[in-house]
């Protein structure tokens, strides 16, 4: 009786015309990563984000999602590419956006219309299923170094309800596109489809005043927590516990002062 490899071999020989290497592992080379610009968080990040995959950025209110976009965005505008913002609820300010260092010229900017804001202010699911039609055409289209969807302000309830099938594709399409894909959302959404797997938490909160010199607000206190990277080289690394990154913004007038 033939062995194994024998086996093996004769029906790689047999195949080869049709499936070429049909029993051949396919390796799977490290994406190149995107600094975010925040070295805390590069730094547990083994680099920053990658690109041609998805990374998901969840948390609360006022816990860092966006500032961390904005610099991510400000990093690869600054490289030369073209980045897109895809604002399901009109909540970006170009003002914080040009503060955090972002090149506006290279940031195309997508937000509902007036006109059709004002008619589902209390429907979120069409704006959002806007939103991510307009994802979609972006990521087919090509040419984005980043595009950040921003669900920020979309309740769990309602980015839930997105079939898993639509994240199936995104991450497709952002792998052929080589766009690192950015979603923003209240809770993790994507399931298995995001590569990178991010949650924002507030960071222990400093007195208001010490002795007088400290001002109100002038910096923004985070805590990053990167609970998955699938692009670890290494099933082991990538079972590693979560890791912590305590970073801190700028508020606006702080920096304009």
């Amino acid at each position: 009786m033939p062995s194994s490899a024998a086996i093996r071999l004769q029906i790689e020989t047999t195949l080869a015309n049709r499936v070429p290497a049909a029993l051949t592992v396919k390796i799977k080379h490290a994406p190149e990563l995107f600094a975010t610009g925040i070295a805390e968080v590069d730094a547990v990040l083994d680099g920053g984000i990658p690109r041609g995959c998805i990374t998901e950025v969840a948390g609360a209110a006022s816990t860092g999602k966006t500032s961390f976009g904005l610099s991510a965005i400000a990093v690869i505008t600054q490289s030369g590419a073209a980045c897109a913002w895809v604002d399901v609820s009109d909540t970006l300010s170009p003002e914080s956006a040009a503060a955090a260092g972002v090149e506006l010229k290279r940031l195309l900017w997508l937000r509902t219309s007036a006109e059709r804001k004002q008619t589902i202010t209390n429907k979120p699911w069409p704006r959002l299923e806007q939103a991510l039609k307009a994802t979609d055409l972006l990521l087919q289209a090509g040419g984005f170094g980043a595009i950040v969807l921003d669900m920020s302000d979309v309740l769990p309830e309602h980015t839930m309800r997105i079939p898993l099938a639509t994240w199936y594709r995104f991450r497709l399409a952002a792998e052929q596109a080589r766009t690192a894909l950015i979603f923003l959302s209240q809770a993790p959404c994507a399931h298995s489809c995001a590569a990178l797997a991010l949650r924002c938490e507030p960071a222990s909160i400093r007195p208001f005043s010490i002795n007088g010199e400290t001002a109100l607000f002038e910096h923004q206190q985070y805590t990053l927590i990167r609970e998955r990277n699938r692009n670890e080289s290494s099933v082991f690394l990538q079972k590693k516990p979560p890791l912590r990154a305590a970073w801190h913004a700028e508020t606006l007038w702080s920096r304009v002062r």
